[in-house]
């Protein structure tokens, strides 16, 4: 969880940082594309650890 929060931390400190060169709507696309990325690999690895521990 520690880790997570770090990640999270560094992740809206760089967001911030390209934010002021980067103009407001290409940041935004990217921040959503980088979301479903995101959403989409938690769950392929969540249903992963789900069907290794059957095992």
């Amino acid at each position: 969880m520690m880790r997570f929060l770090a990640g999270l931390g560094v992740g809206i400190f760089s967001g911030y940082l390209l934010g002021l060169v980067i103009p407001l709507q290409v940041f935004m696309i990217a921040c959503l594309v980088l979301l479903a990325l995101v959403i989409l690999l938690f769950f392929l690895f969540h249903l992963g650890i789900r069907d290794f521990q059957e095992y």
